[in-house]
């Protein structure tokens, strides 16, 4: 076996443990699945074909191959990036709308307030898929985001207190949006709307949602159809830099 696909074959087995290891949706593993289906099938097609042409035709076949490739990693890109966030590579380095440090600051503290209160929240950070058709839905702010703003707007029996709030560029675009709650069987029947609908929108877009209960105040994010709840503070860093910061 040639090391190209050595190496593949490893990734596979790798996603197979992933898979296995999560029990929602893992939306990142399937497409990650596809994507190296497709990269078998393009080097297998080189390999048993370029062996018998001439150079001249070696040539032809090259180009076709490249525009060939070409054509896939714009058809399948999405899957592309989550191949590599699978096999380690910081997703950060993949996403246009990476937080800034003081945002983050903010987003923490809001959080650990929202959290000590327990006051319900459901805050959604745009990354790479655009959530611009539930913004348009939703009432769009526009404003920068600090801890006072993002609390006040969860804070109970004000207009928009129970839809999410989304994020874009460091700012808070929208609050009172609404999305598809998650109807995966594996979802525990105990997991109340905000919580269903982080895995939904995580589920359909590559989206970063924190999730505040209010009944315990833990905290929780959903990714990639994946569900980690009753995180610690440090946890949260650890995902917003992994997800959020380049």
């Amino acid at each position: 076996m040639e090391p190209i696909e050595t190496l593949l074959a490893q990734i596979y087995l790798f996603a197979i443990v992933v898979l296995l290891s999560k029990p929602y949706v893992h939306a990142h593993v399937h497409r990650a699945f596809r994507f190296l289906t497709a990269l078998f099938v393009v080097y297998f097609f080189v390999r048993v074909f370029a062996g018998s042409l001439s150079v001249h035709s070696w040539s032809l076949f090259a180009l076709q191959g490249a525009t060939l490739l070409l054509i896939l990693f714009y058809a399948i890109k999405q899957e592309f990036k989550d191949l590599l966030i699978l096999i380690g590579v910081k997703s950060g380095l993949l996403v246009s709308n990476a937080i800034e440090d003081d945002v983050k600051d903010e987003l923490l503290h809001s959080v650990n307030y929202l959290s000590r209160h327990k006051i319900g929240a459901l805050i959604t950070f745009e990354r790479s898929d655009s959530l611009d058709e539930y913004i348009k839905h939703s009432f769009v702010i526009d404003a920068p985001l600090t801890s006072e703003l993002l609390s006040s707007i969860f804070i109970p029996n004000t207009p928009l207190h129970d839809g999410a709030v989304i994020i874009k560029e460091n700012v808070i675009k929208s609050a009172g949006a609404y999305f598809p709650s998650s109807d995966h069987a594996k979802v525990p029947k105990y997991l109340g709307s905000r919580h269903r609908a982080a895995i939904g929108i995580s589920e359909k877009t590559d989206s970063f949602t924190i999730v505040v209960s209010e009944q315990t105040g833990e905290i929780s994010v959903a990714i990639e159809g994946y569900l980690d709840q009753d995180i610690s503070k440090e946890s949260l860093i650890l995902y917003l830099e992994r997800y959020l910061q380049n």
